[in-house]
């Protein structure tokens, strides 16, 4: 009974802080960020906590990028702190949801390094549709539909993104899309898989099973350091 007390009063402490803190840390990036878009009933203050305050996409070693993906940049939170950690960098944030997109352009139209992309990530050329998952937008997988169906969208493949930005490497690959990382790596990476020097990737094998092993397929993991930082998983070329 006594550890049950314990375990209670710890959780309630620990929740308090993290409250008191995410307070503090929102007033704070909103006078750097502004606008600062956190919706009501959504991930996003999820996302928020995340990225700047448990930090996930530190990295443990000083880089000088000059060419980031941001794949499924959401609201663009992640693309906002890329562009303030490596402000030389070109960025761009591929997002295929139509309300993440809208505030995604809100949040990064002063950021000049920033280019948008509406689109969803792919292993080719083909049109995606959203399907809405248990918690709605905030919650969606993509399936490729014919170009006619209502509501789709185009996909873009990284070796697009690679040609668009006239780099021939990528620097940090960030990858957090809802399981289409299956595909991904399932088909058509030859072409890139070497080009990319980071990974930073939330796999989704409790939405879409394969996901991992498609990763673990693509790469050799002997030339690779990994470590996990949060929910996500952080790849590095030795």
């Amino acid at each position: 009974m006594k550890w049950m007390l314990k375990k209670i009063f710890l959780d309630t402490i620990i929740n308090l802080c993290l409250k008191i803190t995410t307070f503090f840390s929102l007033k704070y990036y909103s006078l750097i960020y502004h606008p600062l878009i956190i919706r009501k009933n959504t991930t996003d203050i999820l996302i928020f906590r995340s990225i700047f305050i448990f930090k996930e996409f530190e990295l443990p070693i000083k880089i000088k990028p000059r060419f980031i993906i941001d794949g499924g940049a959401y609201t663009g939170l992640s693309s906002l702190y890329y562009s303030s950690k490596y402000p030389n960098a070109k960025i761009f944030a591929v997002e295929p949801e139509e309300s993440n997109f809208e505030i995604l352009e809100k949040h990064t139209r002063k950021n000049l390094n920033i280019t948008r992309i509406k689109a969803g990530l792919w292993h080719k050329e083909a049109f995606l549709k959203i399907v809405n998952g248990k918690t709605g937008k905030w919650d969606f997988t993509v399936k490729e539909v014919a170009e006619f169906e209502p509501n789709s969208i185009k996909a873009v493949t990284i070796d697009d993104l690679l040609k668009r930005s006239g780099f021939d490497e990528i620097d940090i690959l960030k990858l957090d899309i809802e399981g289409s990382e299956k595909e991904l790596f399932s088909k058509n990476y030859s072409s890139w898989i070497n080009k990319v020097n980071i990974i930073v990737i939330e796999l989704h094998d409790w939405m879409r099973e394969g996901c991992a092993k498609s990763l673990y397929s693509a790469i050799n993991q002997d030339e690779w350091k990994k470590y996990k930082s949060g929910e996500k998983l952080v790849l590095i070329k030795k």
